[in-house]
């Protein structure tokens, strides 16, 4: 096995054919956040992005997207903005701890990979796997919304038909690939989430998604939909798209309007045009917020999930046992206190 390591904006129009087409091994795979396009824009924007090429008696393999930490350790690429991690492969069998050893890393750290990745299936943390909600449009819109419950159906009418009544009639635009709206979601999801006021507080990231919501590549262009009553902007959702993919980075309301539950509305209308465009998967993310208890509103649209997992490769057979030994500890500790 060869490695070599390279910047995501050295590899030229054949390398990007080949990921392209390893992409299509499964639905993970394909996410525009995997995609050569997204690795590029951050490469841009951060001089830390990095791309291991793996090749097989000179033939690629392989791409491993990442970011290089001060410590040698690799992370996500386009951290922040993205947690998806994972190996852009041929399906050919890969050694992941050699592969990270010959691409001069001290280790890799990953938190949301694919978890029926054969190469990381041991190195994967204890507990550490979750199911990221989707919603699966591969039968069309008539087909995904008839899988919903008739309360859930008649909820979003009734609501649907508030909002109307009050403001005015409720209208989409689709993926806009124009800046205008993105001020307003930064505004609104700061209001709501410290998360959100850590992303947008990252001239990288910010400069990384202005970028992606105007490019038009075909493996991952970003872009704003925004949800009106009349006139009036009330929920607006940034995402990546590729082919048959739409990946959710963040949805947006107008607090004036939370009774009304404007982000579920933006989202079924969204699901509706994403059905129209011959988009079959919309990836929720991974984070499944609740509040006073109650299920997130992931769980009421996702019809499917699928599980990422985290975990670690360390080069030093020492340090990977270190620090197994310190997690089993530090997990022990937090079941017995929830046991408690």
């Amino acid at each position: 096995m060869k490695v070599t390591v390279v910047r995501p904006g050295d590899l030229g129009e054949s390398e990007a054919r080949l990921w392209a087409e390893f992409q299509k091994r499964s639905p993970i795979a394909a996410s525009p956040l995997l995609s050569l396009t997204f690795a590029q824009a951050v490469d841009r924007v951060r001089r830390n992005a990095r791309v291991a090429v793996v090749e097989e008696q000179g033939k690629i393999k392989a791409f491993f997207p990442y970011e290089l930490t001060p410590n040698n350790v690799a992370r996500a690429i386009g951290w922040r903005v993205s947690g998806l991690q994972g190996l852009i492969t041929s399906g050919a069998p890969l050694d992941a701890r050699l592969l990270v050893k010959m691409a001069g890393l001290r280790g890799w750290r990953f938190d949301h990979a694919d978890a029926t990745e054969p190469a990381l299936a041991h190195y994967h943390y204890r507990g550490a796997k979750m199911q990221v909600p989707v919603i699966d449009l591969g039968s069309g819109w008539d087909s995904y919304i008839n899988t919903r419950t008739n309360q859930f159906r008649r909820e979003n009418r009734r609501r649907r038909r508030h909002l109307e009544s009050d403001v005015g009639t409720i209208s989409l635009e689709w993926h806009v690939s124009r800046l205008d709206y993105l001020p307003l979601l930064i505004k609104w999801k700061s209001e709501q989430y410290d998360s959100a006021r850590y992303l947008y507080s990252d001239p990288a990231a910010r400069l990384i998604i202005e970028e992606l919501i105007t490019t038009t590549n075909e493996d991952c262009h970003g872009g704003l939909s925004v949800l009106f009553a009349g006139d009036q902007p009330i929920a607006v959702h940034f995402g990546m798209m590729g082919p048959r993919f739409l990946c959710s980075i963040e949805t947006a309301y107008d607090p004036n309007f939370a009774r009304a539950a404007p982000g579920l509305t933006l989202w079924l209308a969204l699901a509706e045009q994403a059905a129209g465009h011959g988009i079959a998967w919309i990836d929720l993310g991974y984070g499944m917020p609740s509040r006073n208890g109650r299920p997130s509103y992931k769980l009421d649209l996702a019809n499917y999930s699928y599980a990422v997992i985290g975990g670690a490769v360390w080069v030093s057979r020492a340090e990977a046992a270190v620090r197994a030994f310190y997690r089993r500890l530090l997990y022990d500790r937090q079941g017995h206190q929830r046991d408690q």
